[in-house]
């Protein structure tokens, strides 16, 4: 029997004021949106290979165009065990009966909670908030009308291809919403629905409004990067239904079947610089979760002694999974990672932060290719030529004493001393890799600016890395300074370090001259499930989370999953008042949606059931309001790195001058990918070439709380950075060095190109 499931398990939308043109969500990572018309059809290329990705992201009036996020149906059964995307047409069963896919009936909820919330406060709450922990409006008697709850919405791919989540509750649903006259903006809608004409689901979210119901002298005003009573703004986020309506012949009538589970939609914020990863994204903390929590791939993460015959740990047997999370588990040291599919797309992401902040020179030489850094992936990637079992036989009384700083452990250890350099013949480049390695920070360092007690090191005195903030870097209290890969990146690149791994050029499986190894990201469509889960969240904020991006820390919580990838939800409110079988048993002379609403008896939870499942709103709740003021702030942070332990000792204790006069504090970005600081902006032409200057990509907005409210009215101003558009089919031919990726800002305020100028004939004025 064929199961169907909704993919991706979480899509994501994102916010524009134009309230007439849109595109489709990256599905791909680091990939550009996809055009589509105002149906939501994909456009395609000319000669109908694939679809035409987006150039330009404002309408003609120079408003953002809104994301939408994309949601098909999958079909797994004997024939398809990956999946197959579901068309119209197909044959279909369940519950009895079968038939022929005639149209899919789409129902979706979203609300915002975040001014009914608890504040946020750092990390305070990423394991349940106190008693005492305050909330967000908190002199509010009638808390249930701080939440913005549209009610569900539902269409279909015949007759009722859109609907709106405004305030009129589609005429069967008590919606809430603030109150008219909120400065600047009011809040009428948290966006529509739409199917295209093949009945896949389209979500588009708000028009980018917030607005304060204070009102008096010095108002509306922005006081904290996160927590602002009186304000709202229109980010939401709910769970996404489906049902196959299918004619059945046996019956010669329509019979519905209910898809597995539902999915979920987050509405984000836009994504100024869509070709340049995270330095850890949301795929990443997805599946790190996936590995070490949910047993998904025994190969790579499982009990000790297991791996030579890998267990299949059912994800709801709740005793079985229990029990494998109670035993010794550890990473696959045989396990061999592919270079350029697994390790180089990590170390490529931090030379792409060079073209978001010119700062970085200073800091940047040890991942800088171009210039006497250490990143050149010829040499990065060679394996070891020789059988380093042997070798390491060989050397065993020497090396016994080497001590290597294992991502494996919980605790970090360094090395006092070098590891004896006899490999170098047959592994030339294992010294570059295992200093690479050694400058990562590990689960424990969080707190670590660099090694300073460790004074034999080869990486003594060096910054770890990544340098970015970490979840909190602000107070003293369940501190985290600065941001950390995942054990599973950490678990890689170890096994990388030492010589395990695998080049696939070397292998003969990819064409080094027709690999783009500049732009490592695939550019081709998902054609599975999985692919459009990762794909999907390759291109959000895995962190920091203060309170983050799209996401917050919640994302980390194995608690709030029904599957990785799949939130749990509560079914109360993410399923369709009738079940299949209780449709299929009244006589349907038309597949209208008769129900357009769910049985809700009370206003959506102030409070979180994880057993129950999440409610709409649910994810958002914890990031900032309005999500403009997080956005300007987080461009740097001063952090004070004095002392590995600063956060137990505190320099203005004892009135030691002499300690607070050697007190350090560096300037620390956040997440230049999603908040660039500057970008490189074309200015002109030489000689038929493009020139560029460094210029602060915000303009006249103050990158601090004096700049928040000035974010909430010209966010939409702001100018997306990518790839250099003067290089023809630049991801489609292999890159020759980093210079074919030159980034810079391309649009603002509705001009396609600052400069107007034929690409293709600088010398021509257009």
């Amino acid at each position: 029997m064929a199961i169907y499931k909704i993919y991706p398990g979480i899509g994501i939308a994102r916010l524009g004021n134009s309230e007439t043109e849109f595109y489709i969500a990256p599905e791909t990572p680091a990939g550009m949106p996809i055009a589509c018309d105002e149906a939501g059809n994909p456009v395609l290329s000319a000669d109908l290979s694939g679809p035409v990705f987006v150039k330009k992201f404002k309408d003609e009036n120079g408003r953002i165009k809104r994301q939408a996020a994309r949601f098909q149906v999958f079909a797994f059964d004997e024939a398809s065990p990956e999946g197959r995307p579901l068309k119209l047409g197909d044959h279909v069963e369940g519950g009895g009966n079968r038939g022929t896919l005639v149209d899919i009936q789409w129902r979706v909820y979203l609300a915002n909670k975040k001014a009914s919330w608890y504040e946020f406060n750092t990390r305070s709450g990423e394991h349940g908030y106190t008693a005492d922990h305050p909330r967000r409006n908190a002199a509010e008697q009638n808390r249930d009308r701080l939440i913005i709850d549209p009610g569900p919405r539902s269409v279909n791919g015949t007759n009722l291809r859109r609907a709106s989540f405004d305030r009129s509750g589609n005429g069967v649903y008590a919606a809430t919403f603030p109150p008219k006259g909120l400065q600047p903006n009011d809040i009428d809608t948290l966006g529509e629905i739409l199917t295209d004409d093949t009945g896949r689901l389209l979500v588009l979210g708000g028009l980018g409004n917030s607005g304060s119901e204070k009102s008096g002298p010095g108002e509306p005003h922005i006081t904290d990067f996160s927590n602002n009573d009186g304000w709202y703004d229109d980010i939401s986020d709910g769970p996404v239904m489906a049902r196959l309506v299918m004619y059945s012949e046996q019956v010669e009538q329509i019979r519905y079947i209910d898809v597995e589970y539902p999915a979920w939609v987050v509405v984000g914020y836009p994504r100024f610089v869509p070709q340049i990863l995270d330095m850890v994204t949301m795929d990443d903390v997805q599946y790190d979760l996936s590995l070490r929590n949910f047993a998904a791939d025994t190969r790579i993460y499982g009990r000790i002694g297991s791996f030579d015959n890998p267990e299949t740990i059912p994800v709801h047997d709740q005793t079985a999974l229990s029990q494998w999370l109670d035993s010794r588990l550890t990473w696959n040291k045989a396990y061999k990672p592919w270079f350029y599919r697994d390790i180089w797309p990590i170390l490529f992401r931090p030379n792409e932060f060079l073209y978001l902040c010119d700062v970085l020179a200073q800091s940047n030489f040890p991942h800088d290719q171009e210039n006497r850094g250490t990143f050149d992936p010829n040499k990065l990637g060679m394996t070891p030529k020789c059988d380093k079992n042997k070798a390491d036989k060989k050397l065993a009384p020497e090396a016994a004493a080497y001590i290597s700083r294992d991502a494996s452990l919980g605790e970090a250890y360094t090395g006092t001393r070098h590891k004896p350099d006899n490999h170098k013949e047959c592994d030339p480049y294992g010294p570059m890799r295992t200093f690479i390695f050694d400058l990562m920070r590990r689960s424990g360092e969080d707190n670590e600016f660099r090694v300073e007690d460790k004074v034999g090191s080869r990486v003594h005195n060096l910054p770890l890395m990544p340098l970015l903030c970490g979840d909190n870097p602000l107070t003293n209290e369940v501190v985290t300074k600065f941001l950390r890969l995942t054990d599973y990146q950490l678990f890689i690149l170890k096994q990388w370090a030492e010589g395990y791994f695998i080049n696939e050029m070397e292998e003969g499986w990819i064409d080094p001259a027709t690999y783009p190894v500049y732009f490592p990201y695939s550019s081709t469509l998902p054609e599975t499930g999985n692919g459009l889960d990762r794909g999907v969240l390759s291109n959000v904020l895995g962190g920091a989370f203060c309170p983050g991006g799209e996401l917050s820390w919640v994302m980390r919580n194995p608690a709030i999953f029904w599957t990785p990838y799949r939130i749990k939800a509560d079914r109360s409110l993410s399923d369709f008042l009738q079940s299949a079988a209780q449709a299929n048993s009244v006589r349907q002379s038309t597949h209208v949606i008769n129900e357009m609403n769910f049985n809700i008896d009370e206003p959506l939870s102030q409070d979180n059931d994880f057993a129950a499942g999440l409610q709409p709103g649910d994810l958002t709740k914890y990031s900032g309001v309005p999500w403009q003021a997080d956005f300007n702030e987080c461009t740097t942070q001063s952090i004070n790195i004095t002392y590995a332990d600063w956060n137990n000792i505190s320099p203005a204790s004892g009135n030691n001058v002499q300690m607070a006069r050697e007190e350090k504090v560096w300037d620390t970005l956040w997440w230049p990918a999603h908040r660039p600081l500057q970008s490189n902006e074309l200015t002109g032409f030489d000689n038929g070439q493009p020139t560029v200057t460094w210029t602060t990509w915000s303009r006249g907005i103050q990158q601090t709380n004096a700049g928040d409210l000035k974010m909430v009215s010209d966010w939409w101003k702001l100018g997306f950075i990518i790839k250099n558009p003067y290089q023809p089919d630049s991801d489609k031919v292999p890159s020759t060095g980093p210079e074919d990726a030159r980034f810079y800002s391309i649009e603002r305020e509705g001009s396609e190109y600052l400069f107007s100028q034929d690409p293709l004939n600088p010398n021509k004025n257009t």
